[in-house]
């Protein structure tokens, strides 16, 4: 019995031997990759810092504004460049084919708007040219009914920026004085 004991203590030593091998391979290799997954990610970490460092240098103001100028042929806003609400022209519904063909609609009639002043008592709030802002759709089934507005024809750039110009030293000489 003795004998028996002898042997199946010597194949239990080896099996343990052995796992014991493997288990030490299994933990350098897990070692080498720990090793190898820090090294690549301090790498994408310095990646990181010079693409934020390329990011920061490719925005600024002033190097997009030269490339907007040169490559899409932009250009800053002029005074040419901006208009009064009331010079924009009227939307028309543009699914909108015959207004006549629509029951009238039983709305007050649209007053004509005045002439443009010369010289606005209050400065026009200047907007730049914009596109058209889609109209809110209407529920469905509902007739819509487009009133056909007169545009003011607009007076030439000079004279509106001296309006404008005129009404604000007037305000600021009311804020003086006062």
């Amino acid at each position: 019995m003795s004998r028996g004991l002898s042997i199946l203590a010597l194949i239990l030593l080896a099996v343990v031997s052995f796992g014991l091998y493997q288990l030490s391979y299994e933990v350098q290799r897990l070692e080498d990759e720990l090793i190898e997954l820090n090294r690549a990610l301090s790498q994408e970490r310095e990646t990181i810092g010079v693409l934020q460092a390329e990011w920061s240098y490719l925005t600024r103001p002033e190097y997009l504004q030269d490339k907007a100028e040169r490559l899409l042929q932009m250009r800053p806003t002029t005074a040419k460049d901006i208009a009064t609400i009331e010079a924009l022209p009227w939307r028309q519904d543009r699914g909108q084919t015959d207004p006549d063909a629509l029951p009238p609609a039983k709305t007050a009639p649209v007053p004509a708007l005045p002439p443009l002043a010369a010289a606005p008592t209050k400065p026009a709030v200047p907007v730049a040219r914009i596109a058209a802002r889609p109209a809110p759709e209407a529920p469905a089934g509902a007739p819509v009914r487009v009133a056909a507005h007169p545009v003011a024809p607009a007076m030439d750039f000079d004279s509106e920026v001296a309006a404008v110009l005129g009404a604000m030293q007037r305000a600021g000489e009311t804020r003086r004085a006062q």
